[in-house]
């Protein structure tokens, strides 16, 4: 289940304007995006991500707390096909899991962030990928639990 903090009308990726700060270290990340990542950048996970995790849930390293795939303002793992699940939820920021009989994921959207109130309407193609994302990123926290019951 993905509850939103609050909906929106507009929104439009202006990473350019803004020195791509939304692309912070310590983005939450699942064992199935660091598996991805390894796969599509030849590099060990432990060389990108904090291993230790918090009930599977994991976060990618920083550069100067920026993300360490962050080459300027152009995301390396966009260009490969492999940019984390809440990476590709932007403009929502991860905002908490409550873990009880069905996994909550909790989003709030970035107030911050320069593309808010921009662009076009929001439809409901975006709202639908918002929804299958966050059900994605869910999965593949239940998925790994599981590998870690005794």
């Amino acid at each position: 289940m993905l509850i939103y903090s609050e909906p929106f009308e507009r929104w439009k990726c202006v990473y350019t304007k803004c020195n791509a700060q939304c692309c912070v270290g310590g983005r939450e990340v699942t064992a199935g995006d660091i598996e991805r990542i390894s796969k599509a950048t030849g590099q060990n996970p432990e060389e990108f991500a904090d291993l230790n995790h918090k009930k599977g849930l994991f976060r990618l390293k920083s550069r100067n707390g920026k993300c360490i795939f962050l080459d300027g303002n152009s995301c390396t793992l966009h260009e490969k096909g492999t940019k984390p699940i809440f990476c590709q939820m932007y403009p929502f920021k991860f905002d908490g899991i409550i873990y009880a009989d069905e996994i909550v994921l909790k989003v709030r959207v970035v107030k911050d962030c320069p593309g808010f109130g921009e662009g076009p309407k929001v439809g409901e193609d975006f709202e639908i990928a918002i929804e299958e994302l966050g059900n994605k990123f869910i999965k593949e926290i239940k998925d790994f639990l599981k590998t870690e019951e005794p």
